[in-house]
């Protein structure tokens, strides 16, 4: 048996002082209780308003003038990227379009994005029920900020002819 080793672990001292626990709850390990998380909005609802000029209808006038619009966006990802909105302004034409959001820097705090729509405008006094024609349509390019209170500011073109728009609101969470 002497050609076994035996083999101790070496005696070692630490250098580590130990620290008195605190009663106090550390933040990043702090629980907690499901009725302080807030709720997560489904959809936002804008109400706007703005001001546009352009030639909307094959009337080859220049209208211009404020308008009202209200904006349905939906909250299926983080960030709304799809929104629905009807709007009427000065001339009586009720506008109806769909748009995409693409965001440049999310984190910032004013949320800065460019949008892009194709909207519709019909007059409303008698054709709203009528069929959808080409030179009605048109497509918008707009760049906008804002998560509550919202900015934006946009041109459009259509066969029509071009317009200009900028709108102010704000987002109702729901």
């Amino acid at each position: 048996m002497s050609g076994f080793a035996t083999l101790a672990a070496p005696q070692t001292t630490t250098t580590l002082e130990t620290t008195p626990l605190s009663a106090e709850d550390d933040p990043l390990l702090a629980t907690v209780t499901p009725s302080m998380i807030k709720d997560r909005p489904t959809f936002y609802l804008n109400t706007s308003v703005g001001f546009a000029g352009g030639n909307y209808i094959e009337s080859d006038e220049y209208h211009q003038g404020p308008f009202l619009a209200l904006r349905y966006i939906p909250m299926n990802e983080s960030l709304p990227v799809w929104d629905y909105q009807v709007e009427v302004n000065k001339a009586n034409f009720v506008g109806i379009s769909v748009g995409r959001r693409w965001y440049c820097c999310p984190e910032e705090t004013y949320m800065p994005y460019v949008r892009a729509s194709a909207n519709m405008f019909l007059e409303g006094s008698g054709e709203l029920g009528g069929l959808v024609e080409i030179r009605r349509l048109r497509l918008r390019g707009s760049i906008g900020f804002g998560e509550s209170f919202i900015s934006e500011f946009g041109v459009g073109y259509a066969i029509t002819g071009p317009d200009i728009f900028a709108q102010f609101g704000y987002n109702f969470s729901f």
